[in-house]
């Protein structure tokens, strides 16, 4: 590993902005960050913990046009230019966007999606704290995983230890002013692990369990835990009327909607809350393994977190893994 210190950290930010856009975390207010295009290298703070909106959102954005279409000017594409470089990313986020790479990056590939993946470079930042929500020891990660950014630092004393991962992360820090390290890598704070091994067999066998419906009388379907969750991909395409055409907007939606599922015929296989909530348990840890061989959860808790009648990811996993979802 190298070591840059904080005293070239401004000067490596400086050249990658000449270079392209920087987003990182930023503070926008009291107890709030969240990650932002960087004017002033003085405005990133990495010393956050976890931001209430997980970064998927510079890939794959809250609400966006597809394109426009005028009797005039025929179809327009909004464009997606420039190198961007996304700073300070956390083990989890990083996950969640290998993660949603599965669905967008298949055959045929979003466009959009794709292109912004092709030009961001993801610069990775170890957690040197666990929040008490943390998990992401139960998926294969941990606070200085690196295996899924391009670039990783290390928080140390007087700067960052920093390792390049692929060529596009060498590239990054080919524009830094580094030294050798002789800061040992420190220790890793130590975070929870739940076995969910089993989960996938043992939750197909609870299908019909009166747990879920137990479990929806607190769910207010108010779609937050998909908002702040970095893997959760579910969308709405609408198409609206502008003064001289139309527009194709994609927005973010949830598996939790009441009407999410509805078919064009007018039927609607999950049409009580129960049965959308056990879908989106089954979505992340069956269905989505089924297809592509990990789980769609990343432990990053804020799901725990932001939840506004404390409905617990652990808690299920375990009430599933004990059999406890057997009980009625």
């Amino acid at each position: 590993m190298k070591f840059i210190s904080d005293k070239n950290l401004r000067k490596w930010l400086e050249s990658l902005m000449g270079i392209g856009s920087l987003i990182a975390p930023m503070d926008l207010g009291p107890g709030l960050t969240l990650f932002s295009q960087i004017r002033d290298p003085g405005d990133v703070n990495l010393e956050y913990e976890t931001t209430p909106i997980p970064p998927k959102d510079l890939f794959f954005p809250s609400s966006e046009a597809l394109f426009r279409f005028s009797p005039s000017r025929g179809y327009e594409i909004p464009e997606i230019d420039g190198e961007a470089f996304l700073l300070g990313i956390r083990p989890c986020d990083a996950l969640g966007i290998r993660l949603m790479d599965f669905p967008f990056l298949s055959e045929p590939a979003d466009p959009r999606y794709e292109r912004r993946r092709r030009r961001t470079t993801l610069i990775g930042l170890g957690c040197i704290k666990a929040r008490p929500e943390c998990f992401c020891t139960s998926f294969g990660i941990g606070p200085f995983d690196a295996s899924n950014a391009d670039a990783f630092l290390i928080p140390v004393k007087g700067g960052f230890l920093a390792e390049a991962r692929t060529e596009k992360g060498a590239k990054a820090l080919a524009a830094a002013e580094l030294e050798e390290a002789s800061i040992p890598i420190p220790k890793p704070p130590e975070v929870p692990s739940i076995d969910v091994g089993a989960v996938r067999e043992v939750a197909l066998s609870l299908f019909n369990s009166p747990y879920w419906e137990r479990l929806a009388d607190r769910c207010l379907s108010c779609k937050l835990c998909a908002y702040v969750c970095p893997s959760c991909y579910c969308f709405d395409i609408r198409d609206y009327p502008i003064r001289d055409g139309a527009e194709r907007i994609r927005s973010w939606d949830s598996c939790q909607s009441p009407l999410f599922s509805r078919q064009a015929s007018g039927y609607d296989p999950r049409q009580t809350k129960a049965s959308r909530l056990r879908n989106r348990f089954y979505h992340k840890f069956s269905y989505f393994p089924g297809e592509f061989g990990a789980f769609g959860c990343t432990g990053c808790g804020r799901c725990v977190r932001y939840c506004p009648v404390n409905i617990d990811v652990r808690e299920v996993l375990l009430a599933i893994l004990r059999g406890e979802a057997k009980v009625a």
